[in-house]
């Protein structure tokens, strides 16, 4: 019962924190993103149950694709399909390896 408690506490602070940064647009999504990748990378050593609360429900709603998804398409009609691979390719090289940091930590 405290991991179906943990789960739902860190999934509404996570998607509170996702909500307040990613107002900075497609910047803080990036960030989000990053951050969320890195931390769940750190995670990787703990227990099911650890894994679920933080990992799954605090993370999970931390970190958000579909935010991701939706400014990549602004992009591409903003500024220009460069601009969108570009922010499409950052994302994916630095949250890969904030996760290959996070691994090489622990």
């Amino acid at each position: 019962m405290v991991v179906v408690f943990s789960f739902i506490f860190l999934s509404a602070l996570g998607a509170y924190v996702r909500w307040v940064i990613s107002k900075q647009g497609p910047i803080g999504i990036l960030t989000l993103n990053v951050i969320g990748s890195f931390l769940f990378a750190l995670l990787s050593n703990l227990g099911d149950a650890q894994i679920t609360a933080i990992g799954i429900g605090g993370l999970g709603a931390f970190t958000t694709f579909s935010a991701f998804a939706s400014d990549s398409i602004s992009l591409q009609e903003k500024r220009g399909l460069l601009i969108a691979l570009s922010y499409v390719a950052g994302t994916a090289v630095l949250s890969v390896s904030a996760a290959g940091i996070g691994l090489s930590i622990i």
